[in-house]
């Protein structure tokens, strides 16, 4: 695997371990889970399943179209764009538990980098999808 994909299969592991430890932590004191059920949710959906998703995508999705990405650097961009974004939000979710000032900010912006990031991913990855030229 190159390193585009381990990168995001990589952070997406490292948001499961974070959801998980996060969740069985919620057995242990509900207010906390109260407190931080929207940081769970975020490590677990756009952490865990979303990286992922993209991870293995830019592995798997090439090789079955037969032909490379329109791009390496939009997707180098693109991981990191999902990457930020999910920790910028996590850090958004922690602020707003604890009413920092603009907390509510800092998660306009993470929201703003993920919807980037996936549209991206669908960018790059419809170029795999088309039918090409000699198959038409």
């Amino acid at each position: 695997m190159n390193a585009l994909t381990l990168r995001l299969i990589r952070a997406a592991f490292l948001c499961l371990a974070l959801g998980i430890t996060l969740g069985a932590s919620f057995a242990v004191d509900r207010a906390l889970g109260a407190n931080l059920r929207l940081l769970h949710a975020e490590l677990n959906l756009w952490g865990w399943v979303t990286l992922l998703i993209y991870g293995m995508g830019y592995h798997m999705l090439p090789r079955f179209a037969g032909q490379p990405l329109r791009s390496q650097q939009a997707a180098e961009l693109q991981s990191w764009a999902a990457i930020g974004g999910v920790a910028l939000a996590a850090v958004g979710w922690l602020a707003s538990a604890w009413d920092v000032p603009g907390a509510l900010a800092l998660r306009g912006l993470a929201a703003a980098l993920q919807l980037g990031a996936a549209l991206g991913f669908a960018w790059l990855i419809s170029g795999l999808l088309a039918p090409r030229r000699a198959e038409r």
